[in-house]
């Protein structure tokens, strides 16, 4: 009994005190592990589950539900292991970095072709915007229409008819010459009459032209006549449509003038640079979940091009390139102060370059206050104060 009593005693002392307590931090954390694993069993699972539950969206739907979950919940909760599996990844890293660092700068030697071609590309604006607009509606017509092969076509061409309209009313709201003559010098009252006749016929073919579009708009929808085979979804209209408007170019001019009137003053007169990399990246937002919703339904090659135009060439370049206009520009009007209200009440003062009033302005080192976007165009050209003429000195 004696001995029992001893051996019992020393394992209760040193045993048991050398095992750690499990927190409730880390049970936690090794339950959130665990439904981790269990909740992305259904990205393993056979594709013919989710095509007969409900299609690709049905997985585009899960992912956009679970995968945010899941990562925030292994944030807040780290198992154990985390760390030194960061720790490892970091040190893995540092040296693969030489050999990583020599592998690219092949790769960027092959590539510098292709990025010349991609910009000549991107420099002819009407044809790369034609080509993007027409993979965006391809790959939503083979995920939203069924058996709708022209679907893409028809919706192309419908829009660009509204294009079309949309510009030819802002021509006549901002045409400041409605005399149908043309004179033979700018300061001469001589009428060219052939230069004169040409203009007439020409602006009654626009107006003619006009008008038979809109009364052709009107007969397709309202008697639905050639429309048998064209069957869109309103998913699928609202991704063309929003593509669209954001990707077009009478589109894009006209937006910022919308922001202008609204007159928000955080965008301190810069609508165009802030909207084009809104545009830019709504649109590249837009076709990035397209990519494996294709790949999803096995259209590998028109994924491929979805991949590569509308969302490496478009993200990388134009909305890179507008993401550097921007924070150029916002760049150089960081030293210069906001205007506070009591200023600006107490000022009561116009723009010396604009001559508009001030709602928001930027103050110089001199004290004199300008519209931001003014002050920009100004720095552009000189460093100095546009009124005192002296240079900017920060302290």
């Amino acid at each position: 009994m004696g001995m029992i009593s001893r051996v019992r005693g020393r394992i209760r002392s040193d045993s048991f005190s050398k095992i750690p307590p499990v927190k409730s931090e880390d049970k936690i954390a090794n339950i959130v592990w665990l439904l981790s694993l269990v909740l992305l069993l259904p990205f393993w699972a056979p594709r013919g589950l989710f095509v007969a539950l409900g299609g690709a969206w049905l997985m585009a739907a899960y992912t956009c539900l679970v995968v945010p979950v899941l990562i925030s919940a292994n944030y807040k909760y780290p198992a154990r292991w985390y760390p030194a599996v960061v720790k490892l990844a970091q040190k893995t890293g540092r040296r693969l970095k030489a050999p990583c660092a020599c592998v690219l700068g092949v790769l960027k030697t092959a590539y510098a072709p292709l990025e010349r071609a991609e910009r000549i590309f991107l420099q002819m604006n009407n044809l790369s915007t034609m080509v993007f607009q027409l993979l965006i509606f391809t790959a939503c017509d083979r995920l939203f229409v069924s058996k709708g092969k022209l679907t893409s076509l028809y919706s192309l061409m419908f829009y660009n008819v509204i294009t079309y309209s949309v510009n030819y009313v802002r021509e006549i709201c901002t045409k400041e010459d409605w005399s149908p003559y043309v004179n033979v010098t700018r300061h001469s009252r001589v009428k060219h009459l052939a230069m004169s006749a040409t203009k007439i016929v020409l602006e009654w073919t626009k107006a003619v032209t006009f008008i038979v579009t809109i009364t052709f708009i009107l007969l397709t929808l309202g008697l639905e006549q050639g429309l048998e085979h064209y069957s869109p979804t309103f998913l699928y209209t609202a991704i063309t449509g929003i593509y669209y408007l954001l990707s077009e170019k009478t589109f894009i001019e006209l937006w910022p003038i919308a922001l202008s009137a609204m007159k928000f003053e955080r965008l301190e007169g810069m609508e165009v640079m802030y909207f084009g990399v809104w545009a830019r990246g709504i649109t590249t937002a837009l076709a990035v979940p397209l990519v494996p919703a294709l790949a999803w339904c096995e259209r590998w090659r028109l994924a491929v091009l979805v991949m590569y135009f509308c969302v490496f060439v478009h993200g990388r370049h134009r909305l890179g390139e507008a993401l550097v206009k921007l924070n150029e520009a916002r760049g150089s009007l960081a030293r210069f102060r906001r205007a506070t209200a009591e200023e600006l009440a107490r000022l009561e003062d116009v723009c010396a370059v604009c001559l508009g009033g001030m709602r928001s302005a930027r103050v110089t080192p001199c004290a004199h206050f300008f519209h931001a976007d003014c002050l920009r165009r100004c720095l552009a050209t000189s460093d100095r104060c546009p009124i005192c003429v002296r240079p900017y000195v920060f302290c």
